[in-house]
């Protein structure tokens, strides 16, 4: 004989628990996502655009502000492309402290002016908190293309354009 089966009828739900359970996991979840966020590099451009020297070398420093809620540890700061060389970053490793901001110099080689490229080219920032690294993107304000130095005003471009065209007018380079 098989075993007795007891069934009993469950009492009828008003859906208050399942409710209850629902608006908690949102709860839980909305607070790991600000937990996560509060550790997040908040690195953002800060006051003036960066000032760009096409002399030789080029170079261009810019200020950046840590606009998050933890230390933040840039290690790295720049990128070579086609034609343009990244030399070296100056004030880098630095800790920035929340709501400080640190200044930067990027120095380049051009080492081939029709290659510089000329698309939008932000400056990648290689930088770490408790939770990890992480590479943000700070865009550059555009500067003033002069291959004829005597003019006193040109096209803006791209900040890298900018300072490769001063740098291959100053040097005679082409």
């Amino acid at each position: 004989m098989p075993d007795d089966e007891v069934t009993a009828a469950a009492p009828p739900s008003s859906g208050r628990a399942r409710t209850t359970v629902l608006l908690v996991a949102v709860l839980v979840l909305a607070a790991a996502w600000g937990v996560w966020r509060l550790g997040a590099p908040g690195l953002v451009p800060h006051g003036a655009p960066g000032d760009g020297y096409g002399w030789d070398p080029p170079r261009i420093t810019f200020t950046m502000r840590n606009a998050g809620f933890t230390d933040v540890l840039v290690t790295e700061v720049g990128r070579s492309g086609t034609g343009f060389e990244l030399v070296r970053a100056e004030g880098v490793p630095v800790l920035v402290p929340a709501g400080e901001s640190a200044r930067i110099t990027l120095v380049y080689r051009v080492t081939d002016c029709d290659r510089v490229p000329v698309e939008p080219w932000p400056v990648p920032v290689v930088a770490g908190t408790w939770r990890g690294e992480s590479t943000v993107y700070l865009a550059q304000a555009r500067q003033q293309r002069r291959d004829d130095l005597p003019e006193p005003q040109g096209p803006d471009v791209e900040w890298q354009e900018g300072l490769a065209a001063k740098n291959c007018a100053l040097t005679g380079r082409s």
